[in-house]
């Protein structure tokens, strides 16, 4: 998807659609509403339970994968109620449309609502998970004075487009089992080096999968925060702490637990969130609390062992990948067959730290024979380079029913 994001970005612009009298619930979810100029697209749509046509409101553009518009709105409903945020969640599969059609259509919900809802437009976020998020971030290059991105497991870059006078928010989310996790880190990185506010959130989760609506609430401060610190948004000290208080509350939950190192990493990010709100001192002696229990150094030890134990494991796997499959080296598919057992088995390690380990490898073995498979079958490769990246597809991925009938279709 991302090469195709490059040559759209300067396409599509602002249109200007005729409002329409559209029927919405205040404090619950509308679904199937009709998007200006696209035939059988809807999307759905939150407004809270105050809400009124003579105020201007935060909005933010979903986006999944599956197009699942009203349970992902879902997600947002409890944030978007106490924060008051408009939420517009779109109902198309993004995998069965072309790229082109996709921006093009995500680009008609957002005129469409702008033109039809009291949207504040200088508060605009997207928000997306997997393919959803590469399209939630690419509405920036398309959109002026853009609020920011909340990417889960994936993102989309154009370093040539970033407009640095333009400054938006980027706020990462990435599951603990999920492979991307260093690359959401990295994207997380590229923006800091631009000087755009940041934020990270981590979740017990794997790829394509969406976090629960608590992690989603308390990354959506970040927007709010933000805008706060801008003057766009009224510093109402009381809704202030009541924002720090739901965050708070799940550093008590990891606390109680008893993962005090994740809990000490949440209160370190925290800091730096709410360091223009008079809450450092509070985070720190939370922090020192924490650190001072049984159990929080063996903890970060461990997950820094781990952590070590991943990178040169990977590294390792990237090079023996590379040279099995130039070679088309039958007698290793056996290894990795072993090497997959033995990440299943430690997927049910009574650590934490390592059994996230293995998803991640696991994973990120998965992704990577999996776009081989489909380079090399789609390719003018030999015979028995088709034949052996199917047979290592079977290795890796055991419940693949595409590889094995593959392997079948070639070798006849």
């Amino acid at each position: 998807m991302k090469k195709f994001l490059f040559s759209l970005i300067a396409v599509f612009t602002i249109g200007v659609f005729q409002a329409q009298e559209l029927r919405i619930t205040k404090g619950a979810i509308t679904d199937s509403l009709p998007i200006s100029g696209s035939k059988d697209i809807t999307y759905s749509v939150y407004v809270p339970s105050n809400y009124s046509n003579e105020k201007s409101y935060p909005t933010i553009f979903v986006f999944d994968p599956k197009g699942r518009g009203r349970n992902t709105a879902n997600l947002f409903r409890t944030a978007a109620e106490e924060q008051r945020y408009l939420i517009f969640s779109l109902n198309m599969d993004l995998k069965s449309r072309p790229i082109d059609s996709i921006v093009k259509i995500a680009t008609s919900m957002v005129n469409t609502v702008i033109s039809n809802y009291p949207v504040d437009q200088s508060l605009i976020y997207s928000a997306g998970m997997a393919e959803g998020a590469q399209v939630a971030s690419a509405l920036p290059y398309i959109y002026k004075n853009w609020g920011g991105i909340m990417a889960i497991g994936n993102s989309f870059v154009s370093p040539k487009h970033v407009n640095k006078e333009q400054p938006y928010m980027f706020i990462g989310l990435a599951g603990k089992k999920d492979y991307m996790i260093y690359e959401m880190e990295d994207y997380l990185r590229f923006y800091d080096n631009l000087d755009f506010p940041t934020d990270i959130y981590y979740f017990d989760g794997k790829e394509d999968q969406w976090p629960e609506a608590v992690v989603i609430s308390n990354a959506m401060t970040g927007f709010t925060l933000e805008a706060i610190r801008k003057g766009l948004r009224p510093a109402d000290e009381n809704f202030i702490r009541k924002l720090y208080e739901e965050e708070v509350a799940s550093v008590e939950t990891l606390r109680r637990t008893r993962n005090y190192y994740q809990a000490y990493e949440k209160l370190d990010r925290m800091k730096d969130k709410y360091e223009d709100f008079g809450l450092d001192d509070e985070i720190e002696d939370r922090m020192k609390e924490i650190k001072r229990t049984d159990g929080f150094k063996s903890q970060r030890r461990k997950f820094k062992q781990a952590t070590y134990f991943e990178r040169e494991q990977q590294d390792e796997y990237d090079y023996l990948l590379r040279a099995d499959i130039m070679t088309a080296n039958f007698k290793n598919v056996g290894w990795w067959a072993y090497q997959v057992d033995e990440l299943e088995k430690l997927k049910n390690s009574n650590e934490d730290a390592k059994a996230n380990v293995a998803y991640r490898l696991h994973g990120y073995l998965d992704f990577v024979t999996e776009r081989e498979f489909k380079t090399i079958l789609n390719g003018n490769f030999p015979i028995d380079a088709k034949i052996f990246i199917g047979v290592l597809r079977t290795a890796i991925k055991k419940n693949d029913p595409e590889a094995y009938l593959k392997i079948i279709e070639v070798s006849s």
